[in-house]
């Protein structure tokens, strides 16, 4: 009896002893913003994790909390091997990143052809890549062209304005077209960004660059702001009284419901625009350079980078360079993927589907960065205020443009090195 019992206990020690050995599941941790794009990655996902023998845990959270959320990430010593990081926030954050000329060797598809060469641009501090491109976003001009080649519009507005209806390809002719087609309460002729954010920092440079502003020079002054703003002025009068404090839900859900005959936007929301379950307006939009005689798009390209001192180097160089690649690019974007790979926005096969990506291709050609500098949070969080302030009545147009010379002042100083001074100290 006791003999059968030690016979009985040794195998099960064994089996113990086996377990403990185990070897721990590797796991690539990456940090990344939330939206259709990110959805449509987790479809591609179990396809790495089966060629790379690795887990991914793939974390994505608002846009907006993505650079505050890597800053206390980092602070703490980092725990994800992949960050991702909106343009304008690169140089803060270069630093963190390994430079992709020191990946891994392993790592395939080294070549960096294929992207728009303006995507590549932001992903590079002091001519050196940190990341490369995983969404490719550009601020760019959308149109009602249902209306805009109605007959009986083009008769009416030849008759107004003594010129035919064509979408906008200068401020002037933006402005027309908003007053135009302003008709409450069921259509308006534009639709501003006015919410404190971000987003408001963009809507003024686009803005500015129609006045002649270029982003990190000093080509501007307080009697050509004051003259942009009075031009913003008029196209709110083409929108909605509530559309004076809109964020891109309030103003792409009224275009989506036909209540705009155009507006500014980034190309990631047209996916939507073009689905019956969410817009009214399915195939009734054209998609256009942006109005002004120069560049008045703004490129904001998102990077994927490999955090310094990650454990997982190999296998995060890895996972950006399949995310970015044709393969994966292409087929992700009938899932909602904006890609940054000019070989497919031009490609004739997906344009013909997609017909935004030709117009994306052709704005990023044109488009500017914003100021690249350490400090941008701040500058652009004074931008926003002033303007917001302006645009809810607070303050006064001579007020403003005061302030905003100031605030464009600072920042353009920071883009044109004074970051690097002040670093010094």
């Amino acid at each position: 009896m006791w003999r059968s019992w030690k016979i009985f206990v040794v195998p099960i020690a064994t089996l113990l002893v086996f377990g403990c050995t185990k070897k721990p599941e590797r796991v690539l941790r990456v940090l990344s913003f939330r939206d259709r794009q990110s959805a449509a990655l987790r479809i591609a996902l179990p396809e790495f994790e089966k060629q790379h023998s690795i887990r991914v845990q793939f974390d994505d959270i608002p846009a907006s909390t993505v650079a505050t959320k890597m800053m206390t990430d980092l602070a703490a010593g980092g725990t994800y091997d992949v960050y991702t990081v909106d343009e304008p926030f690169i140089p803060q954050f270069h630093t963190s990143l390994l430079g992709v000329e020191e990946w891994p060797l392993t790592t395939t598809d080294k070549n960096t052809g294929g992207f728009e060469s303006k995507a590549l641009e932001a992903a590079k501090v002091q001519g050196s890549l940190v990341g490369l491109p995983v969404n490719g976003n550009v601020y760019q001009y959308i149109f009602r062209k249902d209306l805009l080649n109605d007959p009986i519009e083009k008769t009416n507005f030849q008759k107004r304005f003594n010129r035919a209806l064509l979408p906008a390809r200068s401020f002037l002719e933006l402005r027309e077209i908003a007053q135009f087609f302003h008709r409450p309460p069921n259509l308006y002729g534009f639709a501003p960004f006015t919410k404190m954010s971000e987003g408001t920092t963009v809507e003024l440079l686009w803005l500015l660059a129609g006045f002649g502003y270029k982003p990190g020079s000093t080509n501007i002054d307080i009697a050509t702001i004051s003259e942009a703003l009075e031009f913003y002025e008029s196209l709110l009068k083409t929108a909605p009284k509530s559309a004076r404090a809109w964020h891109h839900t309030e103003r792409m859900s009224a275009y989506a419901k036909g209540r705009v005959a155009q507006m500014m936007t980034w190309n990631s929301f047209f996916f939507d625009l073009e689905d019956e379950h969410k817009s009214l307006v399915v195939g009734k939009t054209g998609y256009a350079l942006s109005p002004g005689t120069d560049s008045t798009g703004i490129a904001g390209t998102w990077i994927a980078g490999v955090r310094k001192n990650s454990l997982e180097v190999e296998a995060a160089a890895n996972f950006v360079r399949w995310w970015t690649s044709r393969e994966v690019n292409e087929a992700l974007i009938p899932k909602g993927l904006s890609t940054a790979r000019s070989d497919l926005l031009q490609q004739s096969k997906l344009t013909a589907q997609f017909p935004w990506l030709s117009s994306t291709h052709l704005n990023f050609e044109r488009a500017f960065l914003r100021p690249r500098h350490k400090q941008y949070r701040s500058t652009s969080d004074e931008l926003s205020k002033a303007f917001t302030r302006w645009i809810a009545g607070q303050k006064t147009l001579s007020e403003t443009a005061s302030e905003l010379y100031a605030a464009l002042g600072r920042m353009n100083e920071l883009a044109m090195g004074g970051s690097q001074r002040k670093e010094a100290h």
